[in-house]
């Protein structure tokens, strides 16, 4: 299988945590799992980065050798000045470029998955792209209307039923079609993507204690209850809603198959503090798999050689399970990928 990796922002810590993804998983096991390796990149932005941070590498042919692996390039246009820890435009030029081209190369069957490096999201649109987030611009490029954002570690999976909008926005975001349509995606990705065969779903609440019974908030009893109850006739296996902060506190967590929180930080914020820098960003909906490790660029420690590089070397492990696990669940007589 192909995995296509995007180049990130060659201002953080994208091309650090990618190349000690590649040392976490040596060549053999890479060979062994069928996986090849294409990058999306500007060649002189690449080797000025590998330079500035002393690794010993090579490019002959849209080949580069590092660490003993061989990556085939997907030479990018858009060259970007090297100046670690700083928001510059020509950078988020180069990383949409790179995005552009890792889609397009899922989209036209070229490469089963997608691993996106870390971007900045100011770079992004410094460099005039006109969207929120990673998940979003796959999910247009793939016209796709309501992917699923999950966020997931060995042990856990949460997804979102509204993804990167502002908290005051929220509560009106959270519709009866909003959590109908995350549990759908959900259900979906835990069985097609990370291969339960009947997965278990938690789904929280939106409001503290779940809304008290209507004392803290309505929506829990005007719009989640009955998506549960009506979901649960379709042959979903669902419980909730649950407090988010007991849920999590109290190990209620580890019941579940998979958790649909309402917005962005109820989830997240718990799975990153569980994953202990190993979580991971997938995309659910897509017509390819798409991963990328759980965290942003940290300008703060670019160049220093501090980056953890667990969360990519999951992600790109990751990315090569879920397209195994699709390969099976598609190959099943009569269900295909639904």
């Amino acid at each position: 299988m192909k995995v296509a990796v995007s180049c990130g922002d060659i201002n953080g810590v994208a091309l650090e945590v990618f190349l000690g993804a590649l040392q976490i998983h040596a060549p053999q096991v890479l060979a062994e799992q069928g996986v090849e390796l294409l990058l999306a990149a500007e060649t002189q932005t690449l080797l000025a980065g590998l330079k500035f941070l002393g690794v010993e590498a090579e490019i002959h042919n849209q080949v580069l050798k590092v660490h003993g692996h061989s990556i085939t390039l997907i030479e990018c246009s858009s060259a970007a000045q090297l100046r670690p820890g700083e928001l510059q435009a020509d950078a988020g030029a180069l990383a949409l470029e790179a995005l552009e081209r890792v889609a397009d190369l899922a989209l036209d069957g070229t490469a089963q998955a997608v691993l996106t490096l870390p971007v900045n999201k100011k770079a992004l649109h410094l460099a005039g792209a006109d969207f929120p987030g990673q998940t979003e611009f796959f999910a247009g490029r793939a016209a796709v209307d309501h992917p699923v954002m999950i966020l997931c570690s060995r042990e856990l999976r949460v997804g979102l039923a509204t993804i990167h909008i502002p908290l005051r926005r929220v509560a009106e975001a959270v519709t009866r079609a909003a959590v109908e349509r995350g549990v759908t995606q959900l259900d979906l990705s835990l069985r097609r993507d990370f291969g339960f065969e009947h997965p278990r779903i938690a789904v929280l609440g939106l409001n503290p204690h779940a809304g008290e019974e209507g004392d803290i908030g309505r929506e829990e009893i005007e719009v989640i209850s009955p998506v549960i109850e009506s979901m649960r006739r379709t042959g979903v296996t669902l419980e909730g809603p649950f407090p988010a902060d007991g849920f999590f506190a109290h190990g209620a967590w580890r019941n579940f198959d998979g958790v649909l929180a309402m917005y962005h930080d109820q989830g997240l914020i718990p799975l990153k503090m569980l994953a202990g820098g190993g979580g991971v960003n997938a995309t659910g909906g897509l017509p390819f798999v798409r991963t990328s490790p759980d965290h942003g660029t940290a300008f703060g420690i670019a160049g220093k050689s501090l980056a953890d590089p667990r969360a990519c070397a999951e992600a790109l492990m990751q990315a090569v399970h879920m397209v195994a696990a699709r390969a099976e669940f598609d190959a099943r007589p009569g269900r295909g990928s639904d």
